[in-house]
């Protein structure tokens, strides 16, 4: 469980010093590059989930030729930063596909609203972390998780089994619980094939079941919490745990 990563690309020390307090409350910055070769080496080495890319660095676009090279490498959500308003800069910037294009000062709130709606449009769920309290987004095969005013990401194989609570539901990993506005159902339709329904109240991991008791059918997860077995899941629990003994 972690926050998501944030790469900046920003050749001025007081604005990404700005930058960076500003964002380090809700999210992980895992690198702050000054140049095109220092930005491309943090992209290879931290994985960050975003850039935020200033186009200008020592008057060249640099921000612009590192966007092309994240698009054709490992493509991932980019914000374009710039005090820039010539139509040349925002025409080529606009041929990277930005997921929003922000002039300086940053102002806090616009720019967190403005990361939440590029992970939702990278995701295909437009509304899903920017209209809502609690919410999760699946990018790839891990989870980002609005609680409060953070984006919480968790990998989709961390978790141990979700619980429904009627509309909602709860995700427990190894540690940690979350509560979001999806139901039991809906939710179940996009996990894998290691996440099953052995009882109407939740849907467990089976890489993470570390016994199963045959009879009072319960069985127990490497957490050590137990779970019941509905009668009309019981073959079917009995079949995984033969599979993966």
């Amino acid at each position: 469980m972690e926050k998501i990563n944030i790469l900046i690309l920003e050749d001025s020390v007081e604005e990404a010093s700005i930058l960076t307090e500003i964002l380090s409350e809700h999210y992980t910055i895992c690198g702050v590059a000054t140049n095109l070769e220092k930005a491309i080496d943090l992209f290879n080495t931290s994985s960050p989930d975003i850039a935020i890319l200033d186009i200008f660095i020592d008057g060249e676009r640099e921000g612009i030729q590192f966007a092309d090279y994240i698009n054709k490498s490992r493509p991932i959500p980019i914000l374009f930063l710039t005090n820039s308003k010539d139509k040349l800069s925002f025409t080529a910037a606009k041929k990277q596909q930005p997921y929003s294009y922000l002039l300086k000062p940053v102002n806090p709130y616009g720019i967190r609203f403005s990361i939440e709606l590029a992970i939702e449009k990278y995701a295909d769920q437009i509304g899903q972390l920017s209209t809502k309290i609690e919410n999760a987004l699946q990018v790839d095969n891990k989870l980002l998780i609005k609680k409060g005013n953070v984006l919480i990401k968790v990998a989709i194989n961390d978790i141990y089994y979700v619980e429904s609570d009627d509309k909602y539901c709860y995700i427990y990993t190894e540690d940690a619980r979350f509560l979001v506005q999806k139901s039991l159902k809906s939710f179940a339709e996009t996990l894998p094939d290691n996440f099953v329904s052995l009882h109407r109240k939740y849907v467990v991991n089976t890489d993470k079941i570390l016994s199963v008791y045959p009879t009072d059918y319960t069985l127990t997860l490497r957490n050590n919490i137990s779970l019941p077995v509905s009668q009309r899941h019981r073959k079917q629990l009995l079949d995984i745990f033969t599979i993966i003994k």
